[in-house]
C-alpha cells in the first residue's frame, strides 16, 4: 500500500515539474516576442513630395472649333453643255488659272469663225465708204449703215467669244480639289455641282461659338488656345479675327472667327478641334500635382507631411478642388502656401502613418509657371 502511495507522489510530482518547465517555456517565448516587438521599427512608407505652390489660372470655356480654309469654292457650271474634257484628279491640288473643265464648244468656234468673217466683211465696206468721204458719190446714210454693220458683226464676234471663255472652267485660286465622279461625255445642266475647292495656304480659319455670357468677355483681337491631335506640339495659340454682330437665338451663342497662322499644313478643313478661352483675367491660385490628390466617400484630401520630433508623419486633410492645369489642380479650400504634401506613392499612406525625413525629397513644383 506504502508503495502504491508513494508511486502517486512521484507521479504527480513529475507532471507538476513538466506543466511548470512548459509554463516557463511559454512565458520565455512571449517576453522574447515582446523584447523583439518594442524592437521592431515602426512601419514607414517611401513618398515623392512636393510644396504647394502658386499659378497664373484664369478660368475658361471649352468649345468646338471648326477648321476652315481662307478660300472654299463650290465649284458649278454658268451654262448647260457637254463635258469635252476634265483636267484635275479627284484629291489632288490644282494651280490658279488652271483647266479644270472644258466644255464642248465646236459649235460656237464655228459661230465665232463666221462672225469674225462676217465682221472682216463689215469692216472692208466701211472702209470703203470712208474712202468715198469726199466723193461726190459718198452718201451718209450708206456709210452710217455700214458702221453699224460693223459694230454688230464685231459684238457678235465677241458675245460668243464670251460663251466660248464660259465653257472653260479654270481654277480661280490654288485649291486641293474633292473627289468627283464627272466624266468626259457628261451632260451638265447650268448650276450642277462639279466639284469643292479647298484653299491651299499656311493659314486656316478657326471658327467657334461661345454662350453669350462668355461671348461677352472676348473681342477681335484676343487670343484662345486651340488643342488637336493632329497639333503633337500641344496647344497653339489663335487671335480672334471677327466676331458675330447677333447671338443666335437657336442656341443664345455667339459666333467667332480666329486666324490659325501656321496651321493650314497639320489641320484640314472641316475637321474639329478644342477651343479654350479666358473668360477672366488670371489670378495666382494654389495648386498641387493632380497625384496628391485622393478621393473618398468623404470627399477629396491630401496627406500633409508634417514633422514633430523629429519625425515626419502623413497627416490626411480635407481640400476643395478647382480647375485642372497642365497636370496640376487648383486647391481652393484646405491648403497653405508651402505645405508639404505627398504625391506621386500618396496611394500608400494612412493617416499618421511615418514617412522617413530623408524620403521625403521635394520636387519643384510649377513656379517656373508663376
Amino acid at each position: 500500500m506504502r508503495r502504491r502511495i508513494l508511486a502517486w507522489m512521484v507521479l504527480v510530482v513529475l507532471m507538476a515539474g513538466i506543466t511548470g518547465g512548459l509554463g516557463y517555456y511559454k512565458y520565455s517565448e512571449i517576453v522574447a516576442g515582446m523584447a523583439a516587438g518594442a524592437a521592431r521599427p515602426e512601419p514607414s512608407e517611401v513618398v515623392q513630395t512636393v510644396r504647394v505652390s502658386q499659378m497664373d489660372w484664369a478660368p475658361t470655356q471649352r468649345a468646338i472649333g471648326t477648321v476652315v480654309a481662307l478660300q472654299q469654292l463650290d465649284l458649278r457650271n454658268e451654262i448647260a453643255g457637254l463635258v469635252s474634257k476634265r483636267g484635275f484628279e479627284s484629291g489632288a491640288t490644282v494651280e490658279k488659272g488652271q483647266l479644270l473643265i472644258q466644255f464642248d464648244d465646236r459649235q460656237e468656234r464655228a459661230s465665232l469663225a463666221a462672225a469674225d468673217a462676217d465682221a472682216r466683211l463689215a469692216k472692208s465696206n466701211l472702209d470703203r465708204r470712208e474712202a468715198l468721204r469726199q466723193s461726190p458719190a459718198f452718201s451718209i446714210q450708206e456709210f452710217d449703215k455700214s458702221r453699224e454693220e460693223y459694230a454688230a458683226a464685231v459684238a457678235r464676234a465677241e458675245s460668243l467669244k464670251v460663251i466660248i471663255e464660259r465653257k472653260r472652267i479654270l481654277a480661280p485660286f490654288k485649291a486641293r480639289v474633292g473627289i468627283t465622279d464627272l466624266q468626259p461625255g457628261a451632260y451638265l445642266e447650268a448650276g450642277t455641282l462639279i466639284v469643292k475647292l479647298q484653299g491651299v495656304s499656311d493659314d486656316v480659319y478657326i471658327d467657334f461659338a461661345l454662350p453669350q455670357e462668355s461671348a461677352a468677355l472676348l473681342r477681335p483681337g484676343d487670343e484662345v488656345s486651340v488643342m488637336s491631335p493632329a497639333l503633337p506640339d500641344g496647344p497653339r495659340r489663335v487671335k480672334i479675327l471677327a466676331e458675330d454682330d447677333s447671338v443666335d437665338p437657336a442656341n443664345r451663342a455667339v459666333r467667332f472667327r480666329a486666324l490659325g497662322k501656321g496651321l493650314g499644313l497639320a489641320l484640314r478643313p472641316g475637321a474639329f478641334v478644342d477651343v479654350i478661352a479666358a473668360t477672366a483675367a488670371p489670378s495666382q491660385r494654389l495648386v498641387v500635382p493632380l497625384t496628391a490628390v485622393r478621393r473618398s466617400p468623404a470627399g477629396q484630401h491630401v496627406f500633409v507631411i508634417e514633422t514633430k520630433d523629429g519625425q515626419s508623419r502623413a497627416r490626411e486633410r480635407q481640400i476643395v478642388t478647382g480647375a485642372v492645369i497642365d497636370g496640376h489642380i487648383v486647391v481652393e479650400k484646405g491648403l497653405a502656401l508651402g505645405d508639404l504634401v505627398a504625391a506621386a506613392g500618396s496611394f500608400k499612406l494612412r493617416d499618421g502613418l511615418l514617412v522617413p525625413v530623408d524620403a521625403a525629397a521635394e520636387t519643384p513644383g510649377p513656379a517656373a509657371m508663376n
